[in-house]
């Protein structure tokens, strides 16, 4: 499965999240990064290359900041001169049927105030149903969006669950079920013994049998991979 990863920030260079998430991403080889304000900071696209980018693609991912309810300028541009009717409609060419689409965005203010009754008095469920909508007239499969929740004031650990949450959701076959998950991280972890110490790998193998034996707490497996790269980096 390759992933198109579409970025829409008009201050890309001094996004901490967006820095964060591109390197999270360094070990896996079928992903593709690509930032529309980098790409075209004239704003001229070039629309032959982005349905060609589309269609070699199998998830589709509109990663972007919240603005006003919705997506920065380069996004809505993008989809007004892409996605025309006989490219994107299901019943028509239909270059996206098939396709998976996800939704990735960073919230400035706390996830907890989208809902009725709090602050900001919608849920980001009903937000996000232009996507909904889009994908359900391309004739693709939607995704649970993944929402970051002020990645400014997030604690280290915090940090260390949304990196693993964010690879899972670019890379992992959806939708996210225990066994995925489980497949997934076991993937993960083989990649990992190619590149760590003797003693490391002792625990790793430890890791991956508990693992195989349908270990339920996915959460503590995640933590300790977590402290094993780290410990690698230092």
């Amino acid at each position: 499965m390759k992933t198109l990863i579409i970025v829409s920030h008009p201050k890309y260079q001094e996004s901490g999240t967006q820095a964060f998430l591109k390197k999270s991403l360094t070990s896996f080889s079928d992903v593709t990064w690509h930032c529309l304000d980098e790409e075209y900071p004239d704003q001229i696209i070039d629309v032959e290359k982005e349905k060609k980018l589309l269609q070699t693609h199998d998830r589709i991912i509109f990663q972007f900041p919240m603005y006003w309810y919705s997506a920065p300028a380069s996004l809505k541009k993008w989809e007004d001169e892409v996605l025309t009717r006989s490219f994107t409609y299901a019943n028509e060419i239909g270059a996206l049927k098939g396709k998976q689409l996800g939704i990735v965005t960073s919230l400035g203010y706390p996830a907890k105030e989208f809902q009725a009754g709090r602050a900001e008095g919608f849920s980001i469920s009903e937000i996000m149903i232009p996507y909904r909508a889009l994908a359900h007239r391309a004739g693709m499969q939607f995704m649970s969006p993944l929402i970051i929740d002020q990645f400014a004031y997030m604690t280290e650990t915090q940090k260390a669950k949304l990196l693993i949450n964010y690879q899972e959701y670019i890379t992992a076959p959806y939708p996210f079920d225990f066994t995925v998950q489980q497949k997934w991280i076991s993937t993960q972890l083989n990649k990992l013994a190619a590149n760590i110490s003797p003693k490391q790998e002792v625990t790793l193998r430890l890791i991956i049998e508990q693992l195989e034996q349908n270990q339920d707490d996915l959460d503590s497996l995640k933590w300790q991979v977590k402290l094993m790269r780290q410990e690698e980096e230092n």
